[in-house]
């Protein structure tokens, strides 16, 4: 409930911010697609590693190269016959951007997610800690892009060193 309301703020923080900053520079987006597990198995049983993730941010260019995104990401949920993982957070990334050619762009990211993991064994646990991702960027016009990317999220549970790798396709809409 709590990254629930954290969430809620996050994207009311940015819609407020959106109004008062510079329309050239703010961006809006979703992605949707695979998020992949990668920890012990649940409760010592075979493990279903992948679900569906999304993720909703904002963003500020700073220049054509670099800019500031913020979100809210949900990673999926990893299952097995024993019990669920679930990880949900909220992000701040560095986004750098290499124009290539024809509307492509390679993109990177640094930052960090506040994550909260869900096991249906051992309870919750909450932490911030780092992420990075790669993807490619399409500009199919002034205000639209398209993005493929791989992002990996360290949740480090104290079951050990657990991340979650999502990989996603979306879209940006540049005011």
């Amino acid at each position: 409930m709590k990254l629930i309301a954290q969430s809620i703020l996050a994207v009311t923080a940015l819609a407020a911010l959106s109004t008062a900053a510079q329309a050239e520079g703010l961006y809006v987006g979703g992605s949707v697609g695979a998020g992949h597990y990668k920890g012990e198995a649940i409760g010592g049983a075979e493990t279903d590693r992948a679900d569906t993730g999304l993720k909703l941010y904002g963003g500020y260019t700073i220049n054509p190269n670099l800019a500031i995104e913020a979100g809210a990401v949900d990673l999926g949920k990893a299952s097995s016959s024993a019990g669920t993982v679930k990880s949900t957070g909220l992000f701040v990334d560095a986004v750098g951007t290499l124009p290539l050619d024809k509307g492509f762009s390679a993109i990177g990211r640094v930052g960090l997610v506040n994550a909260g993991t869900t096991n249906s064994i051992s309870g919750s646990e909450y932490g911030t800690r780092l992420k990075l991702g790669a993807g490619l960027q399409y500009q199919l016009d002034r205000n639209v892009s398209l993005r493929g990317e791989w992002e990996r999220y360290n949740l480090g549970t104290s079951t050990g060193n657990t991340h979650n790798d999502l990989y996603t396709v979306g879209v940006n809409y540049k005011f």
